[in-house]
């Protein structure tokens, strides 16, 4: 956790209102960050979405590998590099790398999933990533969408396909996170809302697709 005086001077700069607030709200915008949110996401699908949940589980630690560590290493080494203003990637432009980085990612590690006969519903979650990723990369050139809250769209979403209790979970969740990015001033409620939207957008298009839905 940051010191106060350090995140009174965040606040300020964000033009955010600082105190507990801010503090609380910055906290659940590390703690529903999109790295945990989409190593949730593959394991709902991987175990939830499998006919033998213990097959399902080495698969999606398997995915989590290929998808989430790549750009979670990328990320670090281009942080402490300076490349980014802060953890956040506040700086609209400073985001496009990363998303050409997660883009080739995600095809490379659907591909080699797909080569060795991966289940259907995670190949699913992929391919809709892909093309949320993509959609993002493209909306990024000219305006800010909300990346936390695309993330905990997709996983909302994908929980209520296959555990609607724990998809209410999630939504609930979705609409405190909503409060955090607002509250700290690193989105704006359309940037929230597009990218909530996007996800579900995304999610839904491909498993019908896919004959999951």
């Amino acid at each position: 956790m940051m010191q106060q005086n350090d995140l009174t001077a965040e606040a300020l700069s964000r033009g955010a209102l600082p105190g507990r607030g801010y503090a609380i709200a910055r906290r659940i915008s590390q703690i529903l960050h999109p790295v945990p949110l989409g190593i949730v996401s593959i394991f709902i699908v991987g175990v939830l979405g499998s006919d033998n949940p213990v097959s399902g589980l080495w698969w999606a630690m398997f995915c989590a590998l290929l998808h989430v560590v790549p750009p979670t290493i990328f990320f670090n080494i281009r942080l402490r590099q300076g490349a980014y203003s802060d953890d956040d990637i506040s700086v609209r432009t400073q985001r496009n790398e990363l998303y050409l980085f997660g883009m080739a990612n995600v095809l490379v590690g659907t591909a080699i999933l797909w080569a060795l006969n991966a289940p259907l519903p995670l190949l699913a979650m992929l391919v809709s990533v892909a093309v949320m990723n993509f959609i993002s990369f493209i909306i990024n050139l000219f305006w800010k969408i909300s990346i936390h809250s695309a993330s905990i769209g997709s996983c909302a979403t994908l929980a209520s396909i296959y555990l609607p209790a724990l998809g209410g979970i999630c939504w609930a969740a979705a609409i405190v996170l909503g409060w955090a990015r607002l509250r700290t001033r690193n989105h704006t409620l359309m940037q929230v809302i597009a990218g909530i939207s996007l996800a579900v957008v995304c999610v839904l298009g491909v498993f019908r697709l896919f004959g999951l839905v």
